[in-house]
């Protein structure tokens, strides 16, 4: 008798203490700053890493497309081989080195890797064209590509083997990030167009990890710390970020963006980047958000 009451109430107060511990945490606040590039008409900000560089694309004045890596305020602007077009930087890792795809001056979209103002293929054996999204800090690169039936996969590379991911039932599936422990942010693309259902692929492990109530869920980055963010579709199809944060999910947007907020990029202290489109226009504008506590 003495033991069961021991028992309870040391049960009593370990609930007492979680419940106290859930009440304590504050909710996620978000603080959000522009991502520019001086005199360009839009910037696109898709990936961050723990130094705070940011990887993405712009447009300038004359229509035209460069890569992009924003350390700070010092912008380092590339372009894919002469006659390419398009070229946009997806992913990028602590040593700076940044995945994307351009255009070829074939028109086939090609992926690549950028280190030390160089260019390295990346391409999925016998695809028609690739995109390269995230790279880790093994040199693991994640991305898609088209087959000869025309069919999107995922694909991952270790540095030796590169590895197809497709999603059974899925019109097209995309593998979008990884990190250090090698774990792939991957989703579906359902017959609308839209993305449909996200998972986290880890080893042979596909976990689904979808946010509660979203019709559409792009999974996008993930951190060393397992926190995810996500674009997601709500019922009327607008857009919105998700972060994903001791195991609870938390709706953004950019207050210049409502409805329009697209999150890509998160690093191990929360910082995450995108896109918004600002209501009535067309053109995206990048956005950093750093979020507290």
């Amino acid at each position: 008798m003495k033991i069961r009451r021991l028992l309870t109430c040391s049960l009593l107060l370990a609930v007492t203490l979680m419940a106290a511990s859930a009440v304590a945490q504050p909710p996620i606040t978000f603080k959000f700053a522009d991502v520019k590039v001086k005199g360009a008409i839009q910037t696109d900000s898709y990936a961050v890493n723990n130094a705070g560089v940011i990887a993405g694309d712009y447009i300038d004045s004359s229509n035209v497309q460069h890569g992009l890596i924003l350390n700070k305020a010092v912008v380092t602007s590339f372009d894919g081989p002469g006659g390419s077009t398009q070229i946009a930087a997806y992913g990028i890792n602590s040593a700076n080195a940044v995945v994307g795809w351009y255009v070829s001056s074939g028109g086939v979209q090609t992926a690549f890797m950028y280190a030390n103002k160089k260019f390295a293929p990346v391409a999925y054996p016998g695809a028609v064209s690739n995109q390269a999204n995230g790279i880790n800090d093994n040199g693991w690169i994640v991305g898609t590509y088209v087959d000869s039936k025309g069919v999107q996969h995922g694909f991952y590379w270790d540095t030796k083997k590169y590895h197809s991911i497709t999603i059974k039932g899925a019109v097209a599936t995309t593998a979008w990030g990884i990190n250090n422990k090698n774990v792939i942010t991957v989703f579906a693309t359902v017959s609308s167009g839209l993305p449909g259902d996200a998972y986290l692929l880890s080893g042979a492990k596909l976990t689904k990890m979808d946010v509660p109530g979203a019709a559409g869920n792009a999974i996008h980055g993930i951190n060393n710390k397992g926190d995810i963010d996500y674009t997601i579709f709500d019922s009327s199809n607008n857009r919105h970020g998700v972060l994903f944060h001791a195991g609870v999910f938390t709706q953004f947007d950019d207050p210049k963006g409502v409805n329009g907020t697209r999150a890509d990029g998160i690093n191990d202290t929360l910082v995450m980047v995108g896109r918004y489109t600002p209501p009535g226009t067309s053109t995206n504008a990048g956005f950093k958000a750093t979020t507290t506590p």
